[in-house]
């Protein structure tokens, strides 16, 4: 991955965090979130992407004693950055390591698992505003085998890019002040079926955190499609739900006499990101996909839909599959 194609994604995402009338439309350019994106560096993308790359394997389910291999090494890793990040805060940034239990599910999970999602939340200054904003990216990878935890599973793109970009904003950020709480997080369980998300997105329903939006990028680094060649780094997909999954008869009802199929809040969220980054970011160009995820895959954003949030997902617009889901090697000249 290149770090250089990650940073518009970093630009559009800083924009959009930064505006404290969330989902307004705007129209005065605010010259502190113009200063904020030239804080957005592509050295430090990069850095984050090759200190990700350098613990072998993050496999959900590898080794997590070791301090220089396996998810533990990268785990705590994160932490000690986001605490860094914390003395720049005014102590309003704080860090975490939200370990959790999953049973053996006979498919993913081989036996009753410790997970742990790495969190830091920046502290709201409005005590009468509940509001909580979400930003994720998944911190394991894996190889072709999806059990697989001893082999090399460098994940550069799927989904060190994405954890990348999450722990840029959290430095940039934790700078500064908002009314409304936000929560950066590298969630894990992701390729073992959305466990860290999942988890998540149930804590959140069960003690009724009002939360806005959640924000999944997965897989935001890449320019270069396997199928067509085409290299492009001007241009990301959003993806949006259609019908909310917890739609009310009440709610399906007004939908449908209304005709607003496509007007979820997750849409609606969708489209506002698009706004402000024609306002602010040059030469990048939202693709507005209108279905949850890409045929057949899925992200962390999804458990957070289904359990009633306003949820989307950040993808590169070309994707490469031989550098998803892969076993590291050189194959009929491909790498």
């Amino acid at each position: 991955m290149k770090a250089k194609h990650t940073t518009p994604f970093l630009l559009l995402l800083a924009v959009l965090l930064f505006s404290p009338s969330l989902f307004s439309q705007t129209t005065i350019d605010d010259p502190e979130i113009k200063k904020m994106v030239t804080e957005v560096k592509a050295e430090n993308l990069e850095a984050t992407v090759r200190k990700l790359v350098s613990f072998g394997t993050r496999h959900t389910l590898s080794d997590t004693k070791s301090d220089t291999r396996g998810i533990g090494a990268a785990q705590h890793w994160i932490k000690s950055e986001f605490d860094k990040y914390a003395l720049s805060s005014g102590g309003r940034l704080t860090s975490t390591i939200d370990y959790f239990m999953i049973k053996a599910d006979g498919k993913r999970i081989a036996n009753d698992s410790q997970l742990g999602n790495v969190m830091a939340t920046l502290k709201g200054t409005d005590p009468t505003d509940d509001r909580v904003l979400i930003i994720s990216g998944h911190l394991d990878s894996r190889a072709t085998d999806v059990m697989d935890v001893k082999s090399d599973a460098p994940g550069a793109n799927d989904d060190a890019s994405g954890v990348a970009a999450m722990m840029e904003l959290t430095r940039i950020m934790s700078k500064r002040e908002f009314p409304f709480t936000l929560i950066f997080v590298a969630v894990t369980g992701e390729e073992q079926g959305l466990y860290g998300a999942r988890h998540l997105a149930e804590f959140a329903k069960e003690f009724k955190w009002n939360v806005v939006a959640m924000i999944n990028n997965d897989m935001i680094g890449n320019s270069l499609s396997s199928g067509t060649s085409l290299r492009d780094n001007t241009k990301v997909r959003v993806f949006s739900e259609t019908i909310p999954y917890l739609e009310t008869e009440a709610e399906a009802k007004m939908r449908k006499s209304t005709n607003r199929d496509n007007d979820s809040p997750s849409r609606e969220l969708a489209r506002y990101i698009k706004t402000v980054t024609n306002q602010y970011v040059d030469q990048l160009d939202i693709n507005l996909v209108y279905r949850n995820d890409r045929f057949l895959r899925g992200g962390d954003h999804t458990p957070f839909c289904q359990n009633g949030f306003t949820a989307i997902r950040f993808c590169e617009m070309n994707e490469n599959y031989d550098h998803q889901h892969q076993n590291v090697r050189t194959e009929n000249n491909i790498k």
